[in-house]
């Protein structure tokens, strides 16, 4: 019967593709780590992982052993989890979550408070949202959740509705509308930021492209929250999640307009991977923020 722990350094090496990000999630020493996959390699008779530039690349072989042994693994972590409770008193755990920066604005006091009150010795680091790498760092254990408003394809990944969201538009107040009404003419003839589709927030971009339309982007920023100040002294158009907008409702100088055309609306999703390791204070960080998210 081949030990448990050389199971779970299998796992982890497979799941970041890195010996040495595998001795950080398992806290243990590179040495170790890579002896570890060196009994592995004897046991399966296979080299299991090439080293490349892009990282430990599994072999055919290594894959099929993946697909048989993740599960259980996870099963068995599950069991033990059940009756070994994650010691939030005591603990010093870092837990590392991705949001948006207007995501920031929205979740982030919700979710300090509330844990600055049950777990006071726990930290919380949050990461700047990519898109284009967010499956891989759930994966690798960069982090440990990100809410954002796309769906991760891979089946690996958890995934939880928190709520539905719409697109509104600030809008200078020094914009002049005829009667006081927001036409897509006028969306489209006036100066318009926008934000990183790293941040994931494209849908408009995306439904004017479908139709055929153009609108006047004057400035691309890489966060929604520098864009206050813009707005109201430059005459442009911001299009935002309408919860963020309540944020701007205090300035005078912007107004709030519907977007003037037939936009659906977006989930806004909570995701996480399943890790083989840590299973105790990953669930108890998951439970947390969902209840913490809850009817927002």
């Amino acid at each position: 019967m081949i030990d448990l722990n050389l199971v779970k350094i299998f796992i982890t090496i497979y799941d970041t593709r890195s010996v040495s990000v595998a001795a950080e999630r398992l806290n243990i020493t590179q040495p170790s780590v890579s002896h570890n996959l060196a009994r592995l390699r004897h046991i399966f008779k296979d080299q299991l992982f090439n080293r490349t530039k892009e990282g430990m690349i599994p072999t055919a072989y290594s894959v099929q052993l993946y697909e048989s042994l993740n599960q259980p693994l996870i099963d068995i972590e599950n069991t033990i989890s059940e009756v070994t409770n994650f010691d939030i008193t005591n603990s010093e755990r870092c837990f590392k979550i991705a949001l948006t920066d207007i995501g920031g604005l929205y979740f982030l006091p919700k979710i300090y408070e509330k844990l600055d009150k049950i777990a006071p010795n726990i930290s919380l680091e949050v990461v700047s949202m990519d898109m284009n790498k967010l499956t891989d760092w759930l994966i690798t254990g960069k982090i440990d959740a990100a809410i954002c408003n796309k769906n991760l394809e891979d089946r690996n990944i958890n995934t939880l509705k928190l709520f539905q969201e719409k697109y509104v538009c600030l809008v200078s107040n020094n914009i002049k509308l005829e009667n006081n009404e927001l036409t897509l003419q006028q969306f489209l003839k006036e100066n318009h930021a926008i934000v990183s589709a790293s941040t994931g927030h494209n849908l408009v971009e995306n439904y004017l492209n479908k139709k055929g339309l153009r609108r006047k982007i004057k400035l691309r920023v890489p966060q929604f929250s520098i864009l206050n100040e813009l707005i109201e002294k430059h005459n442009l158009i911001v299009t935002v999640p309408e919860r963020i907008s309540l944020f701007f409702e205090s300035n005078k100088n912007i107004n709030i307009y519907d977007v003037p055309f037939e936009l659906p609306e977006f989930d806004i999703t909570l995701h996480w991977y399943k890790k083989s390791s840590d299973i105790a204070a990953q669930k108890w960080f998951i439970k947390f923020l969902q209840d913490t998210l809850r009817n927002i």
